[in-house]
């Protein structure tokens, strides 16, 4: 008895990624860095920030300590201590309010330094 179902072929994977390769290039590269939409990139730009004792990094770095992500506050605070000696307080497990009053505090560091915006 011969099958009357159709044969269905796939196409091979490499097919499936040009366009999408194609769409990618159409939005530009992605920011990287502080910048960046993924939270592990900005992650990234802290740790390098930290090792390169980079206090130009300070306002992207406070406004990190602002994360909804625990890891991201926590990865932030050692930066900032890292490059500046302190943490001024700042816990990145304590409740919201007392996170909120240690970045206040930071933010008016940064204003005493006369770091550039």
């Amino acid at each position: 008895m011969v099958s009357t179902m159709p044969v269905v072929r796939r196409a091979h994977p490499a097919v499936l990624l040009v366009p999408v390769a194609w769409l990618a290039g159409c939005f530009g590269p992605a920011p990287q860095g502080f910048d960046s939409p993924e939270p592990g990139r900005r992650i990234e730009a802290a740790v390098r920030a930290a090792e390169r004792g980079d206090r130009s990094a300070s306002r992207p770095l406070i406004s990190m300590l602002d994360s909804d992500d625990p890891a991201a506050r926590l990865v932030a605070i050692r930066a900032l201590e890292r490059i500046t000696g302190q943490t001024l307080g700042y816990d990145h497990a304590a409740p919201e309010g007392d996170r909120r009053r240690a970045v206040e505090r930071w933010m008016a560091w940064e204003a005493e330094q006369g770091e550039p915006r």
